[in-house]
């Protein structure tokens, strides 16, 4: 593990100079940027939040600091959108580095830029300044980093996958961080459906630190591509000591472990992580929100026949997460919010919910991308899901259907977004049209023919009679 903070000298021999000039300030910046590469919180200096806090008080000008701590509050909710207060934060990093600008160096400036253009919501133009950085700094971990981010919510996975790709062998291991990009890479691969490579790389990086939460996130995607629950669940269970230390990743590969459980139809399993794992029990964070609605969609998909459990757990979330209901922004956690409303949501919270979507669309101080984004595709899924929980299959099939391979565009991983593909299923085969079940009877061959070893799509095969019906169209 990196810990060996570098100060202002450390970094300018880097080629990576800063406009600080307190050593303070630039050890908290690699404080801070090694906790955002590593998924962890370094509770020595408080966390993340506590050393963000402790790094910019030490240098209140410190360009290159403001723009970390502006990127992790963007990438980390979408409130940030919209608030006026956040957005006049922004205003003043701007004006500040206006008024320092023969201070600072062209890669710092477009750290600005990039952050300008996130705070609006215009991923595809912050990401393309933080690809303009890293073709002349290669071993910027914040453009890196920020990157990955960005991709991640654009659902781009050739890029996620090709942006580590083109700096990789520009590292060495004398290079701070290094063994990351080993992880980030692995995982693009399982995006793009290299999962022999994805699991070559993500060793390597495990091999490197074995704390390396990231890395085995890749290798549990890995073995969810490839339809091998035992492996995964053995695999998850061995590592879990290692992985638990990344307290911004583990809930989440316990929801890996839980899809593994889920395969195999072993709800005990399940529960057990649900009633007493603290990221399910007591969610925090927007990943924690996103692995629950899911993990419990899930669970009623699969046909789990304890109802009152999960409609007291999708109210306990609806409850925790309440205040999101005027939030919009990135589509792939709108959309969990949307999927808690479609299960426990009254006609009054579905309504508010999709006015306030409609006056975000109608944001004018809002970038056009993200505005535009939720204009094409956002109405459609929310409208999609609220049908499905009314059970409106027909019009639920009406809507997601022509859009599936545009589903990729809310973000996420293809893991994550299958849980639209499993609505889209269950509502073809519920619909009274039979159309509808012809085309979910197609949908399901497709998945089979790609996942024809996943006990889970078996289950929904047989569950809709799919092969019966096959043999006898």
């Amino acid at each position: 593990m990196h810990s060996n903070w570098r100060d202002c000298r450390a970094w300018y021999d880097e080629k990576l100079p800063m406009n600080t000039n307190s050593n303070e300030a630039s050890k908290f910046y690699d404080i801070c940027l090694s906790q955002l590469a590593g998924y962890y919180e370094n509770h020595q200096f408080g966390g993340i939040v506590g050393s963000l806090t402790k790094m910019t008080s030490a240098d209140p000008n410190f360009i290159l600091g403001q723009c970390l701590k502006s990127g992790i509050e963007l990438l980390g909710t979408n409130a940030t959108l919209t608030s006026d207060t956040y957005q006049k934060s922004i205003q003043d990093l701007v004006a500040k580095s206006e008024a320092l600008a023969d201070q600072l160096t062209l890669r710092e400036k477009l750290h600005v830029r990039a952050i300008q253009h996130l705070a609006k919501g215009d991923l595809p133009e912050s990401v393309t300044v933080w690809e303009d950085i890293l073709i002349d700094h290669p071993t910027d971990m914040m453009a890196v980093r920020m990157s990955a981010g960005v991709y991640f919510y654009l659902g781009d996975s050739i890029q996620m996958r090709d942006s580590i790709a083109r700096i990789l062998p520009k590292w060495n291991q004398r290079v701070p961080l290094f063994n990351y990009l080993y992880g980030y890479y692995a995982f693009g691969l399982t995006q793009t459906k290299e999962l022999e490579k994805a699991g070559k790389h993500a060793k390597m990086g495990i091999e490197m630190n074995r704390q390396d939460g990231w890395a085995c996130h890749a290798i549990a995607h890995v073995n969810e591509y490839a339809s091998s629950p035992d492996k995964g669940i053995e695999f998850l269970l061995s590592t879990q000591k290692d992985w638990n230390y990344c307290d911004f990743i583990r809930g989440h590969n316990y929801w890996h472990l839980c899809l593994f459980y889920l395969e195999k139809q072993e709800y005990g399993n399940v529960l057990d992580i649900l009633d007493n794992n603290e990221a399910f029990l007591d969610p925090k964070m927007s990943i924690d929100m996103i692995n629950v609605s899911s993990l419990l969609s899930r669970l009623k998909l699969d046909g789990f026949n304890d109802k009152e459990y999960l409609r007291k757990k999708f109210d306990d979330l609806k409850k925790k997460f309440g205040d999101r209901i005027d939030q919009h922004g990135y589509m792939y956690s709108d959309f969990h919010m949307a999927l808690i409303y479609s299960m426990v949501g009254s006609e009054q919270e579905k309504e508010m919910y999709t006015k306030s979507m409609e006056e975000f669309i109608g944001n004018e101080s809002v970038g056009h991308f993200i505005r535009n984004l939720n204009d094409k595709l956002g109405r459609k899924i929310v409208k999609a899901l609220f049908d499905y929980g009314e059970k409106n299959f027909d019009k639920s099939v009406d809507l997601l259907y022509p859009i599936r391979y545009e589903l990729k565009k809310i973000g996420g991983s293809n893991a994550q977004r299958d849980i639209f593909n499993l609505i889209l299923i269950d509502s073809c085969m519920r619909s009274k049209f039979e159309k509808h079940n012809r085309m979910g009877a197609g949908l399901l061959f497709e998945r089979l023919a790609q996942r024809d070893s996943s006990p889970l799509t078996n289950r929904i095969a047989d569950r809709f009679f799919v092969h019966d019906f096959y043999n006898n169209f």
